[in-house]
Order: C-alpha cells, then structure tokens, then sequence
C-alpha cells in the first residue's frame, strides 16, 4: 500500500519542495494550507483547503482521512499542536514538528549547543523581533512531548534556511545593502552560526519520516559547518564583499534605536546526534549553493529599494551607521 504524508504548509519553500521530493518518489501527498500562496500542485500532491486555526474546517478536510505521518511546518504555538494532535488522535503513525535553533535563545556561542541546552534559557537576552517566536515554539515543543501519548514524534530544530525559493529573501536583504553603499549593521555579539541548505533540510526531513530511530527524539539539523559573517558573506557575494563592509554594533544598541534585523544569526548547533542517527546525510558546502540562492531571489523579488518600507529601513539604518562609527 502507498504511504501517505500530510505536509501541514506546504505551499513555500522548504514545504513545498519536500512535498514535491515525496510525491516524485511514489508517495501519496496531502497538503493542508490556505491555498493563498499556491493554489494548484503538481499530480500527485493533492491540497487540502483550510485555515489551521478553524477547528470546523480542519475537521471537514482531515474527516476520514489517515496519515502514515504529518509534518508539522507551521505550528508556532502549544494551542496549534494540541489541536492537530487531538484531531489526527489514532489516525497519524509518525508525526514530525518542524522547530527552529532560535528555542535556544543565543545570540551567539562559544561552542556548538546540544538538544538538551534548552533549560533557564528564557531569561537570556535577545532580539525582540524573534523572542516571541522562540519561546511560542520552546513551548509547543513541551506540549508536544506531553500530549503525544504513545503517538511516535521527532522534533526537528533548523537554524535559518537558505536557498531557492525563500520568500524572505535574507539573501538579497544584504545584497542591496552592500551595493548602495558596502555598510551592513550587524550584531557584534555574534562569532559563528549555523545554517543550513534548503536541499539538504528537505532530505533530512525525508530521511526522518517513519525512521524508529528518530522517534521520541529532538534533533538538531544544521550543516555541520559553522560560519563566520566573513566566511558567509565572501562566500555568498564573492568579490562584492568586503570585510569593512561590516559595521559591527552591540545588539542591545541596535534594539535600543529601534533597528532589528530580520533573522537571527546565531547560535552553533551541535549535530553529532543527526550524524548518528542518520550518517546517510552528506550536506552540501555554502560555496556550491550560496551565489545560486541569491540569484534565484534577485530574480524573484526585483529590485527591492523600489519597495518604500525596504528603502526607508535602508534609510534608518545607515542614519545609525553615522551616528555610531
């Protein structure tokens, strides 16, 4: 018999390329979305039309339906998770959380952090912007682990993710910055971070569907490299990039004037226990994928100093490269 897999997201990014990874592979696919974002798929990958947060609609498009595994991409809060779990309750083998290193609630770290480094975190400083997110996720995670109930679970946390297809586009958010000027306000705390390749994320989360070894488990997903801003930049942008490029500011100065970046860089992430678990996984080195994303998204998004709110954030930001250097 076929496998079947619910993919909850699935419209973008590394959702949607994994759902198209199973279906090219045989399997029977289900995506549950709102379909604002992409309203038809490919044979094989079939859309399940509603908003996660109406229990009514969920209830009307899982009726009668049963999933060797469910991939949870979008649930952000405790509430999201226990719904999915009391309504997929005995009709989900596997079920897999997609989390984020962000639970660990470090700028920065002088060594690579483990699953089980998450305890008194919730007093650390850091950024504003992504806070909220992290402790939403932290906490879906506990519910997660206390509501499953015999359900087999993993619970995967991924740094930022790059690649083709990000519509967030962190690439080309600094790309535009280094053009206009070559300054680009980061935060001085940060050393070296993990990040992983869309490609590789979706592989992994494949790897893990219906895996014995991977249940009950919370696992780390990163490229087992750390970088450096410099090695990241210069590798991304090539001769672009210069290191005084960078203007290096204490985060708290930056959040104090009101500026936040849009991601989270930090912190290393240890991923020796991925290794063990699945030592098929080779990942691919920023220098093969890193000037191809960022084609890919000053292909996709145009010239983004033509969008108002991104050049008066440009605007702000080097009004505070003046006033600190």
């Amino acid at each position: 018999m076929t496998e079947r897999f619910l993919i909850l997201g699935g419209a973008r990014f590394h959702g949607l390329q994994l759902a198209e990874l199973l279906a090219g592979a045989g399997k029977e696919v289900f995506v549950l979305n709102r379909g604002n974002y992409k309203p038809f798929y490919d044979h094989g990958i079939r859309l399940l039309k509603a908003n996660r947060n109406d229990p009514g609609q969920m209830r009307s498009s899982l009726k009668g339906l049963n999933f060797d595994a469910v991939i949870d991409n979008n649930a952000y809060t405790p509430a999201q998770i226990e719904a999915v779990l009391d309504l997929l309750q005995g009709r989900c083998g596997h079920y897999i959380f997609t989390s984020t290193a962000a639970v660990y609630m470090a700028l920065s770290s002088d060594r690579k952090l483990r699953e089980d480094e998450t305890q008194g975190v919730t007093d650390n400083a850091y950024s504003p912007m992504v806070r909220g997110y992290a402790l939403n996720k932290l906490a879906a995670e506990e519910t997660l682990r206390h509501k499953a109930q015999g359900l087999d679970y993993t619970i995967l946390r991924l740094p930022n993710i790059f690649g083709a297809g990000d519509f967030l586009g962190k690439l080309s958010f600094f790309y535009y910055r280094i053009k206009d000027s070559g300054k680009v306000l980061l935060e001085k705390e940060v050393d070296r971070f993990s990040l992983v390749f869309v490609k590789d994320a979706v592989r992994v989360m494949a790897a893990v569907i219906g895996n014995k070894e991977c249940f009950g488990m919370t696992i780390n997903v990163a490229d087992p490299v750390a970088y450096t801003y410099e090695q990241f930049f210069s590798t991304v942008f090539g001769g672009f990039f210069f290191p005084n490029s960078m203007i290096l500011l204490p985060a708290k100065d930056a959040w104090d004037a009101g500026y936040f970046l849009p991601l989270a860089w930090g912190p290393m992430i240890d991923t020796s226990l991925l290794q063990d678990v699945l030592d098929c996984i080779d990942f691919t080195p920023l220098s093969a994928w890193g000037k191809d994303s960022l084609e890919w998204e000053l292909g996709n998004f145009g010239d983004r100093m033509k969008d108002p709110d991104f050049a008066r954030r440009r605007e702000y930001e080097l009004t505070l490269i003046e006033r600190f250097i």
